[in-house]
């Protein structure tokens, strides 16, 4: 496998790395913008699938009041500019709701879909915590108790609390203006009446204990996308959906199904 390496002549707004050997497979990872020149996470799922990842993270500079239409479109410059064909694509959380926005916009740019803890809405419960989130992080505090509710159940919410408000004042920084434009297009962001606009075969991988996009939602979802399948790991919270010990295989399987035409 080859190492992970920046994508050197990607959009100037954006970055990307590449990581393994095999037919690409784009990724949009979650919210939380972490170093993309290390993407970790992704070494495994790489080897599993035997897939050429790119990893791309959201554009920089970001406006305030965007809507999730306006930062799809954004993400098809990256694919559009270095694939000629349809590709195959996994987003996972807030990528995932990207992802989704992108294969109802643009479907013609989306060979397989793969939506991993995310659904079509956040749900109005779900809304309401994304934006008390964003009023934290906007006044410059940590939001770790309203992220650590939705990332964690009850037994590792004061945990998971601890880790966000450790980490927010050991590296402290500027107001992240990305992540707050991020935020106001999830919380607008809607697209179940339009699944059935989505042609891609599509596999959503859920967990069952999921509080960020909770599973009824994502059953949802699955209903209204046609040619897809729901895969549920009763244990998983919202984190825990990718690192499962399935989570690799399952998505591997489903890359190596060959393509149908749709009846």
């Amino acid at each position: 496998m080859t190492p992970y390496s920046p994508l050197h002549d990607s959009p100037e707004d954006f970055s990307c790395v590449v990581i393994g050997d095999g037919p690409p497979l784009v990724v949009f990872p979650g919210l939380a913008r972490g170093p993309v020149t290390s993407p970790l996470a992704y070494r495994g799922l790489a080897h599993v699938t035997q897939r050429h990842i790119y990893v791309v993270n959201r554009p920089l500079g970001l406006p305030s009041g965007l809507t999730m239409p306006d930062l799809a479109a954004r993400h098809t410059k990256i694919i559009t500019q270095h694939f000629t064909e349809p590709v195959d694509l996994l987003g996972a959380s807030t990528g995932g709701a990207i992802a989704l926005q992108l294969a109802v916009d643009y479907p013609s740019l989306v060979n397989r879909l793969i939506v991993v803890a995310a659904a079509s809405w956040l749900g109005p419960e779900g809304r309401k915590k994304l934006r008390r989130y964003g009023d934290e992080v906007a006044h410059g505090r940590s939001g770790a108790k309203v992220l650590a509710s939705v990332l964690s159940a009850s037994p590792q919410f004061w945990p998971m609390a601890f880790i966000i408000w450790a980490a927010h004042r050991l590296r402290p920084g500027p107001i992240p203006t990305d992540m707050l434009a991020t935020i106001d297009a999830e919380v607008g962001f809607d697209v179940t009446a339009r699944l059935n606009q989505i042609h891609a075969p599509t596999l959503l991988i859920a967990g069952a204990r999921d509080r960020a996009f909770p599973l009824d939602l994502i059953q949802a979802t699955a209903a209204g996308i046609p040619h897809s399948r729901l895969i549920v790991y009763p244990r998983a919270g919202h984190i825990g959906t990718m690192l499962n010990r399935h989570f690799g295989r399952d998505v591997a399987n489903f890359l190596a199904t060959p393509l149908t035409s749709p009846a």
